[in-house]
């Protein structure tokens, strides 16, 4: 329009004008495209990765600059976004961003889109960057607090108790009663009160349970599956060990960070291969 207004008025100031917002506009593009190059995306997910739960991921962002650096550059996954306002260059720095992945098993993390904001978000440039990280996804765990056993030691729903014994941390302090070891008398705190203290605490060590995925009831093998999910997780956070068990496959209990993610990996890829 500003130059159509300099032709029919003959005014070289619009003129000036639209040949400096001309040149503007081609610089900002040429800048943001010159912004998307050289930078490396990567994309790291936690080690548990829930069925239709937000979860975070850690986005990397590398600057393979030499010289400059990467202005203002976004990167979304899954709908949402994250701002890396400066990077320098040579190196790199990572954000946490939000996703939710839908659906148990294996799952390809194929692309996140880049977007870059640079000079003054005037011109937005996007790239389609490729990650193609796997992901296995564990099912969504479900609260089955109906599900009891009697038997501490049986199958699937046996909840894990604190018991009273002679190792492991403090559960609280009672009036000695004349049975309990002098090593667990609270000396600091009888000396407060007119009569002894003592310290009662924990079972070191749990009985441990096998979760039996043919003998959990529920609307089919997701909600089985959700079920099993939710024991092994509580079951393990409360220091039982725990094994899994069904008509294909037997685990022996345990109680590892390895052997919870090794369960949780079992239930997310069953009936899957």
């Amino acid at each position: 329009m500003l130059g159509f207004a300099a032709v029919n008025t003959g005014n070289n100031l619009i003129y000036l004008m639209a040949s400096a917002l001309l040149g503007f506009m081609a610089i900002s593009g040429f800048l943001g495209k010159w912004n998307l190059s050289k930078i490396r995306i990567s994309c790291t997910p936690p080690e548990e990765v829930y069925d239709g739960l937000p979860t975070l991921f850690s986005i990397n962002l590398e600057n393979n600059r030499r010289w400059l650096p990467v202005f203002l550059m976004e990167v979304a996954l899954d709908g949402q976004a994250v701002l890396f306002p400066l990077v320098d260059p040579g190196q790199s720095q990572s954000k946490s961003i939000e996703a939710v992945l839908n659906g148990r098993g294996l799952q390809l993390l194929a692309t996140v889109t880049v977007r870059s904001r640079f000079p003054i978000n005037f011109f937005i440039r996007s790239l389609v960057v490729p990650i193609d990280r796997q992901v296995t996804v564990f099912p969504k765990p479900l609260p089955c607090n109906d599900l009891q056993q009697p038997d501490p030691g049986g199958l699937c729903g046996a909840h894990a108790h604190w018991m009273k014994g002679q190792e492991g941390d403090v559960s609280h302090i009672s009036d000695y009663r004349g049975g309990e070891p002098l090593k667990l008398i609270h000396w600091k705190l009888s000396a407060r009160h007119d009569r002894l203290k003592v310290k009662e605490l924990s079972a070191a060590s749990h009985t441990p349970v096998t979760v039996d995925l043919d003998a959990i009831p529920g609307a089919g093998l997701e909600q089985r599956l959700s079920y099993c999910t939710y024991l092994v997780t509580r079951l393990l956070r409360s220091g039982r060990p725990v094994g899994l068990k069904s008509a294909a496959l037997e685990i022996p209990p345990g109680t590892t960070r390895q052997h919870k993610l090794l369960l949780l990996k079992t239930l997310a890829l069953y009936g899957t291969d």
